[in-house]
């Protein structure tokens, strides 16, 4: 009864509504429906070979391109056709996150923009929670630093939009930045422009390239995949960084035909397209403390005879991970992706709150908001809830199974 009452009536309610006029006032067919899809705000492909001159597309080539050399490779010492571990895993499954994020990036419209939120939140508060869980796994302040890093799960959307609003502003350049992303941009900026400064800041990096560059040789040594790519990643940045201090610069400056600099704001949510990142930082940030203390709790519920026996065999901390662990919490990390999924899916307050959908930042439910309430279009409303439902229900249906087959 309460399933029909709370689920099913509404449900069906909603699938006729959507076939309706905006005046609810006769039968429209599929007019709605072809209004989504054919209206260039939701559905935009115009853009997708843009994705071939995206410097993160190339970058995410390459990363594949280096998993899959070093894949080749460790296969040739092991006798085997590809070497399949973290040192081959975790950068190619980086460069395809990278190559998605591109593509994302140029196609417009309410709907890649919700795929986009799935895959960049989905993915990186699931990687970061299960980092932290790792990370902090029987380590002392073990409970402070998961309390902190769960801490923002009792915020609501609508208050998390508005703390990162502030945190995103950008006042006229000739004031005084009052949000933190932009202070530390235009402090970037006056380093850059300083040239005492910029050579304190290279010694820094130097000095942290040397140290990464002999975490590189220790995990190449102790044949630890995961110590040496995380360190060659790093290292990479640092160069990176090192390089636009030197050449040409970083942070918030401009120059003028005078040569005289002057400090340079960023309009993070405004800025097309990757203001969307910039919201999605936001979901990021609530959700990873929910993704920790589930995979937290999975991992502490591996059996210590398993890990243990791993290390009298000779296994390394993180050949005990990839080869002992990771296996043992796959379905928990299958429970945090789909139900992030739904999450995801379904964000409405952070759009709502931090730009209203302008900006090219539209996303599903805001707009059957916008259609249903603002502009009294029930039919277009409904349309949105019922692609809305439908692309949440495989998921959902994912999860039911899964649950089905852990009763049984």
């Amino acid at each position: 009864m309460f399933i029909a009452a709370g689920l099913v009536i509404p449900l069906i309610k909603t699938i006729y509504q959507s076939f309706r006029n905006r005046d609810n006032t006769e039968n429209a067919g599929l007019v709605n429906y072809r209004q989504i899809f054919s209206d260039d705000n939701s559905f935009n492909l115009d853009g997708w070979r843009d994705f071939f001159t995206s410097r993160l597309f190339w970058i995410g080539v390459a990363v594949v391109g280096l998993g899959l050399v070093l894949g080749v490779i460790g296969g040739r010492r092991t006798r085997q056709s590809f070497e399949r571990s973290e040192s081959t895993t975790i950068p190619v499954l980086l460069g395809f996150f990278l190559i998605a994020c591109a593509v994302l990036s140029t196609v417009r419209g309410t709907i890649f923009n919700n795929i986009w939120w799935v895959v960049v939140v989905t993915t990186l508060a699931t990687a970061i929670g299960l980092a932290v869980a790792v990370l902090a796994d029987r380590a002392r302040g073990e409970n402070l630093a998961k309390s902190l890093i769960f801490l923002p799960m009792a915020i609501s959307f609508v208050g998390a939009g508005i703390i990162w609003r502030f945190m995103y502003i950008a006042r006229p350049p000739s004031d005084e930045q009052t949000g933190v992303m932009n202070s530390l941009w235009v402090w970037l900026g006056q380093i850059s422009t300083s040239t005492a400064s910029t050579a304190i800041a290279v010694i820094i990096l130097a000095a942290a390239g040397v140290g990464l560059a002999l975490l590189i040789r220790r995990g190449v040594a102790m044949k630890q995949g995961s110590l040496a790519g995380t360190s060659a990643g790093l290292l990479i940045i640092v160069a990176y960084l090192i390089y636009r201090f030197l050449g040409p610069g970083l942070g918030g400056f401009s120059t003028n035909e005078a040569g005289e600099t002057s400090p340079q704001t960023v309009l993070f949510p405004q800025e097309t397209p990757f203001n969307n990142m910039w919201l999605m930082v936001i979901l990021i940030w609530i959700q990873t403390g929910f993704a920790m203390v589930i995979l937290s709790a999975a991992i502490k519920a591996v059996p210590t005879e398993l890990t243990e026996a791993a290390k009298v065999d000779g296994a390394t901390e993180s050949q005990v991970f990839w080869r002992v662990t990771l296996p043992q919490i796959v379905p928990t990390i299958g429970v945090v992706v789909t139900t992030l999924i739904v999450t995801v899916m379904k964000v409405f307050d952070i759009v709502k709150v931090t730009t209203n959908g302008n900006f090219d930042t539209q996303v599903i439910a805001n707009e059957m908001f916008t259609s249903a309430f603002g502009e009294s279009n029930e039919g277009l409303g409904a349309a949105l809830a019922v692609i809305l439902f439908l692309s949440v229900l495989p998921v959902m249906y994912i999860n039911i199974r899964r649950m089905q087959r852990a009763r049984a």
